[in-house]
């Protein structure tokens, strides 16, 4: 995972976890950091997603420079992009068709505009109109996108109402429905004209803040989202995760989402404009901190975690819980993050159990005949 302007963004979501645009000494990650950084990969198969805060917002010069050094790896590569769509437009999609034709692209979109309401700018005002725009250009131009859905309060009870609104634009061919498990989030107070309403939000940082939702409730949510998806047979027309990744997970195949495979966090590296490297960027830093280029030289050093002894002893301890479970070979752990999360707070075993119920409702809908599609299809 690439940071190329680091944590900086042009909008200002009330559930961010990034550091918010602007800050002092932001930094873009240049070219001789990345090489640096790639020739510790030796010829391994890499998957790089250019990521932020904001990816676009490093400019098109700069991203030619990084893809010039990516097209030099030696080994096998692909290149993905998750994006909020802002700034997305006809001279970007350009300059992808020229520089790297394959990416794949990721849009982070809630549902429909009541959905999307906490995915605002920084005077607190919807971004809802302006990515639907850069979904409608993304048809045009014949792209197929991948959609990010944050499950947060403001979807609760509608998951049909959302998924028709994403299944209706042209350009959306997978949506993933990301859970919104916030606990104990501490809000950064930086001098921007909605801090007032992320105040309202979360206004002591304890407890479960205002956009966030139960193991529980998500749950509900994502049960009520498959149901639909079965039910209307819209599996013909996008794929929803988690569910295409807990079908596989339940048929005995790998799944690439890390909630639901075998490749956790080791899995995942990430660098920083400023020559740190840690591990998923859903963990705090520098909790998860494992580096900083020049101090290592071949990746295998970070892939084991032992340069981080507390970190890797906190996700093994995880898994370790995970001993006896009746739905290990489905589950395969959940979302580290998450679960680091709920230590301590009482909703350990709710996280477990939402997990399980999930999986069993959507197992249940498999091997039956009235479902012979769903199973052909996954």
């Amino acid at each position: 995972m690439l940071k190329l302007p680091g944590e900086m963004c042009n909008i200002n979501c009330h559930y961010c976890y990034e550091r918010r645009k602007p800050y002092p000494n932001a930094l873009m990650l240049k070219p001789d950091l990345l090489r640096s950084f790639l020739e510790t990969c030796g010829e391994r198969p890499l998957a790089i997603e250019l990521h932020g805060g904001e990816p676009l917002l490093i400019g098109r010069k700069k991203m030619a420079a990084l893809f010039e050094e990516i097209r030099a790896y030696p080994g096998p590569v692909s290149v993905a992009m998750q994006t909020n769509g802002i700034l997305l437009d006809g001279a970007w999609l350009d300059f992808f068709d020229r520089e790297w034709p394959g990416i794949e692209i990721g849009v982070s979109l809630d549902g429909d505009m009541k959905g999307n309401s906490h995915r605002v700018d920084f005077a607190d005002r919807p971004t809802y109109p302006k990515v639907v725009r850069a979904l409608e250009l993304l048809a045009a131009r014949g792209r197929q996108v991948g959609v990010i859905t944050v499950v947060t309060r403001h979807v609760l009870g509608r998951a049909g109402e959302v998924l028709d609104t994403l299944a209706a634009f042209e350009a959306v061919k997978t949506v993933k429905l990301s859970g919104c498990l916030d606990f104990n989030v501490r809000t950064k107070n930086y001098r921007t004209p909605n801090r007032t309403s992320l105040k309202l939000l979360n206004p002591d940082g304890v407890g479960m803040p205002g956009w966030a939702t139960s193991p529980g409730e998500y749950a509900e949510f994502l049960i009520e989202a498959f149901d639909h998806w079965h039910s209307t047979k819209s599996f013909r027309s996008y794929m929803l995760e988690p569910f295409f990744s807990i079908i596989r997970s339940l048929s005995g195949l790998p799944a690439g989402y890390s909630g639901y495979s075998d490749r956790k966090e080791p899995f995942i590296v990430t660098l920083y404009p400023d020559g740190r490297v840690g591990s998923s960027d859903e963990l705090s830093m520098p909790t998860s901190l494992l580096s900083r280029v020049g101090d290592f030289t071949d990746i295998d050093d970070l892939l084991t975690l032992d340069g981080n002894a507390p970190l890797r002893g906190d996700l093994s301890a995880l898994l370790a819980k995970c001993a006896g479970c009746s739905h290990l070979a489905s589950c395969r752990g959940g979302a580290l993050p998450d679960r680091l999360r709920f230590e301590g707070t009482g909703f350990e075993e709710e996280y477990c159990d939402h997990r399980r119920q999930v999986i069993d409702h959507v197992a249940a809908a498999l091997p039956t005949a009235s479902a012979p599609e769903l199973t052909t299809a996954s």
